[in-house]
């Protein structure tokens, strides 16, 4: 493994959505895929899927045996026990966000969003037309924090659903226990649902602590909270499409089965085994990748100090996504236009995230040093010539 070796030119003979999406002079540091190739025992199924012509129905596909590598991996990594036959295979994150947005919160009924949030969170409100309760939170020195105390200030009969991100996206906070369990204090006192995504929790940086599944903080909290989980985002397999919920308690469960199974959806013959493979196998592989993330997350927040002061960013604990706060440079413009236009490189806008997110940019730093090292050159490059 050398991450270092990837350079602009083999980048941009990927095949997939995140560099075919721009033209191709633009650095595309947008959509959540690494560019990172991955891990060998995945690359191995695929030669044995392609060898055999075995895209049929793969064996072992019950709930059961994921859930059961799902439930060993969180009491290993996180101490968090949980039984595994309450998981179901679900198609993808977003799929099951939708889901959960119909099932747990009636028309009439409101859902909480801590803004800026994961776009699509926002999307399947609208879409599921529920109305949002944004919980904006609150840029600090040590980063961005929730505040807790205002939302159980604006929590209404109605509310009855929150949506966490844990670790968050797109601020790249991995979240304290004690800032949980005021969380965890608000969702019992207003008797809420909560979905917790998170995709991300094997993206936790070694100077962050270890992550906190929601659902652990106590048999209480457990109950009222579905978590939603993946290999997909730590292990660079986002095309697979194959995600897993965990339901804390049978109402939960008798909720999402008010749908049909066949709405709910489930994994694919190489998505399941690419999960079981990732999960089982190819740890060594996600602790390099983490490792180096973590360089190019130090890398860029000192670049950004250094030759763009004018933006203001709060280091990742998390994640290869980061919040650049681009309002010191008053453009008059969305800064992701600015730099696509200017520099070519290719951020999600921040009004994606919120509309508390006017100003920002979300960039991904997943990539190797030297394709890292352009983007921020071209970006210092167009903010010189303002």
């Amino acid at each position: 493994m050398d991450f270092d070796n990837l350079t602009l030119e083999q980048a941009q003979r990927s095949l997939g959505l995140k560099w075919n999406y721009y033209d191709r002079d633009v650095i595309p540091s947008w959509i959540a895929d690494m560019d990172y190739p991955v891990a060998e025992p995945l690359r191995d199924l695929l030669y044995r899927v392609a060898e055999g012509s075995e895209l049929g129905y793969a064996p072992f596909m019950q709930q059961e045996r994921l859930g059961e590598i799902f439930a060993a991996r969180m009491h290993s990594r996180y101490g968090w026990t949980l039984d595994p036959a309450e998981c179901d295979d679900m198609t993808d994150i977003v799929q099951a966000i939708h889901i959960a947005v119909a099932v747990l919160c009636d028309d009439d009924q409101q859902v909480i969003v801590h803004i800026p949030s994961y776009h699509p969170i926002l999307s399947a409100c609208r879409n599921m037309k529920r109305d949002i309760l944004a919980s904006p939170m609150v840029k600090t020195g040590q980063g961005w924090q929730l505040d807790t105390d205002r939302l159980d200030r604006e929590i209404r009969p109605r509310t009855r659903l929150l949506m966490l991100v844990n670790p968050h996206n797109p601020t790249g906070r991995a979240f304290r226990r004690d800032e949980l369990e005021r969380l965890a204090e608000v969702v019992l006192r207003h008797d809420l649902w909560v979905v917790s995504d998170e995709i991300h929790c094997d993206l936790v940086y070694s100077d962050a602590g270890p992550h906190i599944p929601f659902a652990s903080l106590s048999p209480e909290i457990a109950r009222k909270t579905v978590t939603f989980n993946s290999a997909t985002k730590s292990h660079n397999l986002g095309g697979v499409r194959c995600s897993l919920a965990h339901y804390g308690s049978a109402e939960l469960r008798k909720r999402f089965d008010r749908l049909p199974a066949g709405i709910r959806g489930g994994s694919n013959a190489i998505g399941h085994r690419a999960t079981r493979i990732a999960w089982e196998q190819c740890d060594e592989w996600l602790e390099y990748t983490r490792q180096y993330l973590q360089r190019n997350r130090d890398d860029l927040e000192e670049y950004l100090k250094t030759n763009l002061p004018e933006l203001d960013h709060r280091s990742n604990e998390a994640t290869f996504l980061t919040w650049i706060d681009c309002r010191g440079l008053a453009l008059q413009e969305d800064p992701a236009a600015f730099f696509l236009r200017e520099a070519r490189v290719g951020c999600y806008s921040g009004p994606l995230f919120g509309e508390q997110g006017t100003g920002y940019l979300r960039l991904n730093f997943a990539t190797s040093r030297a394709i890292l090292r352009e983007k921020l050159d071209r970006m210092a490059g167009a903010v010189r010539a303002l």
